[in-house]
């Protein structure tokens, strides 16, 4: 067991652009990460093959773009990624976006762009990949 989490100078990471995460709980089975995405921040689309997502609204509104789908999510709210779903984390709004990402297992080694069709594992194939 470990004391309480915070977002801190030593576990720190700036992503994106401009976007920055905190390593709150960081093991090869599960991670923990409190994220902020300023106006019009986002991440690259890409999907994982084994690990599954679900991003939790503290403050703002998310905006994650799946294939066919716009998902939208407000603080409180939460939005679950399965395995192989390919997508895109938005910031559409005015004001900063916070979230909790939790991802298990952690996503370490297991992120493909969507744009390397050959990495598309054969059992999520029919996800058409040109969404964007």
């Amino acid at each position: 067991m470990t004391g309480p989490l915070r977002a801190t100078a030593a576990n720190h990471y700036p992503w994106g652009n401009g976007c920055d995460g905190w390593r709150l709980v960081d093991r090869p089975e599960l991670s923990l990460r409190e994220e902020r995405l300023p106006p019009g921040g986002a991440e690259a689309p890409h999907y994982h093959r084994v690990s599954r997502q679900i991003f939790y609204v503290l403050a703002g509104e998310l905006t994650i773009k799946v294939p066919g789908r716009i998902l939208l999510a407000k603080a409180g709210e939460a939005l679950e990624i399965p395995p192989g779903l390919g997508h895109l984390v938005q910031n559409n709004g005015p004001e900063d976006l916070r979230i909790l990402l939790v991802s298990a297992p952690d996503t370490a080694g297991d992120r493909y762009p969507v744009e390397d069709h050959a990495a598309v594992p054969t059992d999520v194939a029919h996800h058409p990949m040109y969404w964007l």
